[in-house]
């Protein structure tokens, strides 16, 4: 296994953007994610491209009065950067999550009961990290509070 963040290993992969929201890189994701994965490129795209699909069907109601993200955020947070920041954590935290939850499901050895465990914290915090992203998205302020327990 090699980090996804290996330097020396940088995919170059690129979601195209769309007509609403940026293009993602792949090799941003791995800048923000250093945890231990045998995934490939093409199946680290695909997880990125699924979180991709499931952010924007989260996404369209609060985007449809607005023509791109950039007129999202100066509505809601007066800036142009914020909004596309929160939806590049909620696509590649809940890309992240899909990631770690395969890595739970094929780790199933006595031995690796230790590392499951912080597995699945990581996972859970993927998980709020993406819930968080999109309640500000689409409230412009929290409007719950997420806890694990």
């Amino acid at each position: 296994m090699e980090f996804m963040g290996d330097k020396d290993k940088v995919y170059d992969s690129i979601l195209p953007a769309s007509e609403y929201y940026p293009e993602l890189a792949l090799s941003e994701f791995q800048s923000l994610f250093h945890f231990l994965s045998n995934e490939t490129e093409e199946s680290l795209l695909q997880q990125v491209r699924v979180a991709r699909i499931m952010t924007h069907r989260e996404l369209l109601a609060a985007m449809s009065p607005f023509e791109s993200l950039n007129e999202l955020s100066l509505a809601q947070f007066g800036d142009i950067d914020t909004a596309a920041t929160l939806y590049k954590q909620a696509v590649f935290s809940l890309a992240a999550d899909f990631i770690i939850s395969n890595q739970i499901s094929s780790d199933t050895t006595k031995d690796a009961a230790e590392r499951q465990e912080a597995l699945t914290q990581k996972a859970e915090h993927c998980s709020v990290q993406y819930r968080r992203a999109i309640d500000l998205l689409i409230n412009a302020h929290e409007t719950y509070r997420i806890e694990v327990i």
